[in-house]
């Protein structure tokens, strides 16, 4: 499986990206990795994740600070399958050296505190362009898997999205590719109506991309469970 997924990798770094539909939702728009699907949400709703809360305005900081769900996608149904989630976190996000070193900072520190798992951080960079951001690389161990995980927060003003991409480690390199690429997708859209936007954060709790993993595949277990 590792053997394969990195010539997927090899083949897919010749031939070139390939992207699904886009996805425009929350005042912002990107094109997810073709393949991925919407998940139910009701799935993820009450779980005790939060999403990585660094923003680099100071008036912006503190526990009140609203975070949201605000989709959940993945490409399969078992435990090898890949998830992405797009979260909302208010407050303004810059993209600059010092967010960088705060933001990774938070990764590692939300992965300890909150999930209880050890993030090996392997890099954090700043990537500049239409689609600023800071993308931070590391793994985790959940039972006897080993995953890579990618967090990227996005620029904004106001407020901001952060974006997680996780898979097994055998099926990185066949993500990877897709993944930063359909970051680079990413756009903020300017909001219709604020009021609106900031009613759906309302009883939905936030997840981080292998939180949300991890919940799926124990509900679809449970169920095939109860089914026996």
């Amino acid at each position: 499986m590792a053997l394969l997924g990195q010539l997927l990798g090899v083949v897919l770094a010749v031939t070139g990206p390939v992207l699904g539909t886009p996805l425009r939702q929350d005042d912002y728009s990107l094109r997810p990795p073709q393949g991925f699907r919407m998940e139910r949400m009701d799935l993820f709703r009450g779980t005790h994740a939060t999403a990585v809360g660094a923003v680099a305005s100071p008036e912006a900081r503190g526990p009140g600070l609203a975070r949201w769900l605000s989709a959940a996608l993945v490409d399969g149904d078992g435990d090898d399958a890949a998830a992405m989630v797009v979260s909302i976190v208010e407050g303004s996000f810059p993209v600059t050296p010092s967010a960088r070193d705060e933001f990774s900072t938070a990764v590692v520190r939300h992965f300890t505190d909150e999930l209880g798992l050890k993030f090996a951080l392997e890099r954090a960079e700043l990537v500049p362009g239409a689609a600023a951001r800071i993308e931070v690389l590391g793994t985790v161990r959940q039972e006897d898997q080993v995953r890579r995980v990618l967090i990227a927060a996005m620029a904004g003003d106001g407020r901001h999205v952060v974006v997680g991409f996780t898979a097994p480690t055998g099926r990185w390199e066949q993500l990877a590719v897709n993944a930063r690429a359909s970051l680079d997708t990413f756009r903020n859209v300017p909001p219709l109506s604020s009021d609106a936007t900031r009613g759906l954060a309302a009883g939905v709790a936030l997840a981080l991309a292998l939180a949300l993993l991890a919940s799926l595949v124990l509900w679809k277990r449970r169920r095939r469970f109860l089914r026996r």
